[in-house]
C-alpha cells in the first residue's frame, strides 16, 4: 500500500522521532473514544489521562484511514477504542485480567503490539453518529467476542463482515479472541516504543495513571 500523507501537527507534540501520529488529525470522520480513559474497564479505574491522545505509527495510521474510507461506502465509520498503549498500561491490564494470555499479552514475555503503535481496537457507528450493531462491548472476554463467532443477529454479522473486509483490504490482521482488535500486517518491522522516548508531555500523562 502506498503510504498516504497524514496532515497532523506532530511538531507540536514532539512525536516525530517515534513516527507516532495523532489519529484525530488524519481523518475528521474517525470517532475517538479511548476506553481506558474511563473506569468501565477490567482494571476498574481510568488508565489514561483524560488528555491522552489516540496515537498510531505513521504507516498504521495511513492504513486505518484507508479502512475508514472503505467503511464509509457502507454507511459506517470507525470508532477508536484503543491505539498506542504505553507499557505501564499493559502491565496494569495484565494484572487486572488475572494474567490470562488469551486476552492480554504478558508484558514480561512479549510487548503488546499496542505498545508498538501498530495495533488498534475499533468499533463502528453509522455516518450520522448513531451506534452500529456489534457483537459485544469492549473488553468482553466471553465466547461472543471471538472474531469468528457467528452472531445470531444478521445485522451484526453484516457489520462484522464489512469491518473485517475493510480492515483486511487496508492491511490489517485479526486476533482470534477479540473482534475489535486489528494489527498492522507489517508489525514485525515496527519496534516497541519505550515510554522514556516519548515527549515529556506524554510521559507525564502516563505517569499520572500509576
Amino acid at each position: 500500500m502506498c503510504c498516504q500523507s497524514i496532515p497532523t501537527d506532530n511538531a507540536r507534540m514532539g512525536l516525530s522521532q517515534n513516527d507516532l501520529f495523532e489519529l484525530s488529525g488524519i481523518d475528521p470522520t474517525l470517532v475517538i473514544s479511548l476506553q481506558y480513559k474511563e473506569a468501565s474497564n477490567i482494571a476498574k479505574r481510568p488508565l489514561y489521562h483524560r488528555d491522552f491522545p489516540a496515537l498510531l505509527h505513521r504507516s498504521t495510521a495511513a492504513r486505518l484511514k484507508k479502512a475508514n474510507t472503505l467503511l464509509r461506502r457502507k454507511n459506517l465509520r470507525l470508532v477508536i477504542w484503543d491505539a498506542f498503549r504505553p507499557q505501564e498500561t499493559q502491565w496494569a491490564l495484565w494484572d487486572a485480567c488475572g494474567h490470562d494470555p488469551r486476552y492480554v499479552a504478558d508484558p514480561s514475555r512479549n510487548s503488546s503490539l499496542h505498545s508498538h503503535g501498530c495495533a488498534v481496537d475499533v468499533s463502528l457507528v453509522h455516518l450520522d453518529g448513531t451506534a452500529a450493531a456489534v457483537p459485544t462491548g469492549f473488553d468482553d472476554f466471553s465466547p461472543r467476542a471471538a472474531s469468528d463467532f457467528i452472531h445470531p443477529n444478521p445485522i451484526v454479522r453484516q457489520n462484522m463482515r464489512y469491518l473485517k473486509e475493510a480492515m483486511w483490504a487496508a492491511g490489517f490482521g485479526t486476533l482470534p479472541h477479540e473482534w475489535w482488535h486489528f494489527m498492522d500486517k507489517d508489525y514485525q518491522k515496527l519496534p516497541c516504543i519505550e515510554t522514556r522516548t516519548l515527549p515529556p508531555a506524554l510521559q507525564s500523562m502516563i505517569q499520572s495513571t500509576r
